[in-house]
């Protein structure tokens, strides 16, 4: 559907540009969290009181009560939206004011870290006991997309003036990307059996979370200014703004390495893939609400989100490719 969409759109601008300004746009930028800066992150939950369980949740900085220190726990709160950004923008003018808009940009965000300090457990053949020894997770996370924004730009009508201010509205549409969670994991129990289920730690363990989204959308906007140089470049700066929530569909667990030695194959595949659904019910694949759950298949878990809504400054060069507006001012040249 979206494809066919896509086409007819492209056949119209086809059609009803054959006497349009054609346009390419090239920026650069950086964005901020901006009002979005409240929240959540989710990140894969470090749990030792369920060392069995595996589960994407609100990210945290946690320290558990060691040596008469108090407990503490603070959600992490920001954007994947943050960090810097470039689009290539192609466009057209039916009027010499009103312009429509196809932008691809590609964002990589800032990086975005938690550290757990948490307190071991062992199994005791009843339940898990917690233990005086201690685990420090160090988590970071940071995410990637590509994605399209068919816009609506307007400009202002001023006459004879190099300055033209403009404001743009558009959609986002994610179209590839990914998350990419690091957790490196210290532990001093000095407990040789934690290597083995159900928790697979060594004194040092790195693990790899990879996390890839399902369909999105979202609305961007600018207001900026440009300033024609040439009949044929301008350069421009803007503010611009995007409000965006990506859903996530799977992960996959591509490392986790106990002292260096990897254990994926002995986590098996109900531990190592994760599907993400809207909800969970007794035909899910997932131990705590189906008993006949199949562990040789991704464990089904809700749906967690990824914030990816900014606010930023973009800067770049914009080039006029059709002939009308130069042919113009050569004209207009030769008669004075």
């Amino acid at each position: 559907m979206r494809k066919n969409l896509l086409f007819a759109l492209f056949l119209c601008i086809g059609i009803t540009s054959l006497q349009a300004q054609f346009t390419l746009k090239v920026a650069g930028g950086y964005a901020w969290p901006g009002f979005q800066n409240s929240e959540n992150i989710y990140g894969p939950i470090i749990d030792p009181a369920h060392p069995d369980i595996d589960a994407l949740g609100p990210l945290a900085n946690i320290k558990d009560t060691m040596n008469g220190n108090p407990a503490s726990y603070k959600l992490v709160k920001g954007s994947y939206g943050h960090g810097a950004n470039v689009t290539v923008g192609f466009g057209y003018t039916l009027h010499k004011y009103f312009n429509f808009e196809l932008g691809i940009s590609y964002l990589k965000s800032a990086t975005i870290t938690a550290d757990q300090t948490r307190q071991l457990t062992i199994f005791t053949g009843i339940g898990y006991s917690y233990i005086p020894a201690y685990l420090v997770a160090h988590i970071t996370s940071n995410a990637f997309g590509v994605s399209i924004s068919p816009a609506f730009t307007v400009q202002a009508p001023i006459k004879q003036s190099k300055f033209m201010p403009y404001a743009r509205m558009g959609v986002a549409l994610p179209v590839y990307g990914g998350l990419t969670d690091h957790i490196t994991i210290d532990q001093n129990s000095g407990i040789p059996t934690l290597v083995k289920a159900p928790y697979f730690l060594g004194k040092h363990t790195d693990v790899t979370l990879t996390t890839q989204g399902s369909v999105s959308i979202g609305i961007n906007g600018a207001v900026g200014l440009k300033y024609n140089i040439f009949p044929f470049m301008s350069i421009f700066g803007e503010v611009n703004g995007q409000y965006l929530t990506t859903r996530a569909k799977t992960s996959k667990i591509t490392q986790w390495d106990a002292d260096g030695v990897s254990q994926i194959s002995n986590r098996g595949v109900y531990r190592t893939q994760f599907n993400f659904v809207n909800s969970l019910d007794g035909n899910s694949n997932n131990l705590a609400y189906n008993s006949k759950t199949d562990l040789t298949k991704p464990k089904d878990d809700v749906m967690p989100t990824g914030p990816f809504s900014n606010l930023g400054l973009n800067v770049g060069l914009s080039f006029n490719l059709g002939k009308s507006d130069t042919k113009k001012d050569k004209d207009k040249t030769a008669t004075k």
